[in-house]
């Protein structure tokens, strides 16, 4: 009798074994390679350019009737079309970094023709006013400063440059369409939780592969047994939420839909965290509203309404534009204030020894630490209880007495302060 227990209670732990799916089992087998999309989008790129430059010369065409370049040869500009001409680089540049700033580029995940018209609408109308005042500020460097340029052949190229973008966007994504019902280009997700919420999502996904997701496995949250490691519509278990960062490197999943309103929020905010920047984004259902953090961003999935957690502020443009601008507005600044600097390293060095710049580790965006370097104002090794007092007497709101008493503040800090 023991030892047909003893069989009975291995034959229902095994079972528990083959029901538990690795994540890297149902990682998604690439279709295409990694380049395609890349290679979609840069392609893309080069279509609006070749469009804006046609819209811009038809434009042209249709107000003046002449061509663009002088007759005889390839070399130059006609000369009614020369102060045109000048503005065309701007005219590039604008129409590309504005289409992208609407993520009009953007090939993964779910898309409308309504969504995608009101973008492309904004965009080239925005663009079409940039350049308007790129093009009476400019005015070819100057070189055409007593030019009147034509208000006509901006607002044709307004109209052949939106039904231009508008047609291309169309046949994008039909071919996208199209290529998502061979369960191309579809996202790989993971969902947290188990439940109605769970089953209508993953059914969804299933029954419309043109709104770009597939769901590759379950995150049980609570503990895993038996009965829970029981596949959620034809889904598999692969992780308890314990696990769900191993389970989202090892899947390759890139977005995380939780659907169980009881998933803790500081567990969370660990996995999002710990995987920093490597681009998976969370979506939890609207039952969990209590936990919202601040930046949040709601939107709809299909018939299901989704709150994307955590959303990067900035686009991949915006963040390459900002990124430029941090560096040619700090260098300016840097440039303007080297003299200003170099007395103060000196002042620094000839009042205390030491270093002439103090630096620490700071907590930034997404947790990253980073090294903060300020000019020295404290004296090098000295006593730390008294910096705490200093704090303390400082948030207290008597600053002065302790900064000018205290011995640890060297010269210069003194001077600041």
């Amino acid at each position: 009798m023991f030892l047909r227990t003893k069989n009975e209670n291995s034959m229902k732990a095994e079972p528990i074994k083959r029901r538990l799916t690795q994540p890297s089992a149902v990682r998604v087998p690439a279709h295409a390679p990694r380049w395609v999309i890349p290679t979609v989008r840069t392609l893309l790129v080069l279509a609006d350019i070749g469009l804006t430059l046609t819209a811009f010369v038809l434009a042209f065409y249709m107000r003046e009737g002449t061509p663009v370049l002088r007759h005889g040869g390839w070399l130059g500009w006609n000369a009614k079309f020369a102060p045109y001409g000048a503005l065309l680089p701007f005219v590039l540049i604008i129409r590309v970094l504005t289409l992208a700033n609407y993520n009009l580029y953007k090939l993964r995940g779910e898309f409308s023709a309504e969504d995608d018209g009101a973008r492309i609408f904004k965009a080239t109308a925005v663009g079409s006013l940039l350049i308007v005042a790129v093009a009476f500020l400019y005015r070819g460097g100057f070189q055409f400063r007593s030019f009147s340029y034509s208000r006509a052949i901006f607002v044709f190229d307004f109209v052949i440059a939106l039904a231009s973008f508008s047609v291309l966007r169309l046949l994008v994504r039909s071919a996208q369409a199209r290529a998502r019902k061979r369960d191309l280009n579809l996202i790989p997700t993971l969902v947290v939780g188990r439940g109605p919420e769970a089953e209508l999502f993953i059914r969804e996904m299933r029954a419309r592969p043109e709104l770009g997701y597939r769901v590759i496995g379950v995150v049980e949250n609570g503990p895993v047994d038996a009965a829970t490691m029981q596949a959620v519509a034809g889904v598999p278990v692969v992780s308890d939420l314990a696990g769900l960062s191993d389970a989202i490197r090892d899947s390759r999943a890139d977005e995380v839909v939780i659907t169980d309103p009881n998933v803790p929020g500081d567990v969370l905010f660990e996995v999002m965290m710990g995987l920093g920047r490597r681009g998976v984004e969370f979506r939890i259902a609207p039952t969990l509203f209590n936990v919202l953090p601040r930046k949040t961003e709601i939107d709809q999935i299909g018939a299901l309404p989704m709150i994307t957690l955590f959303r990067s502020p900035l686009s991949s443009v915006a963040r390459v534009v900002k990124r430029a601008s941090d560096i040619l507005i700090a260098g300016t600044a840097g440039l303007l204030l080297l003299p200003f600097g170099l007395l103060t390293a000196l002042l620094i060095k000839l009042d205390s020894g030491g270093p002439v710049l103090y630096k620490q580790e700071r907590v930034g965006m997404d947790g990253r630490i980073f090294l903060f370097f300020k000019f020295r104002t404290m004296r090098v090794d000295s006593d730390d209880a008294v910096h705490r007092e200093f704090q303390r007497q400082y948030i207290s709101g008597h600053r002065r007495l302790l900064t000018k008493s205290s011995r640890m503040i060297c010269g210069i800090g003194n001077a600041w302060t």
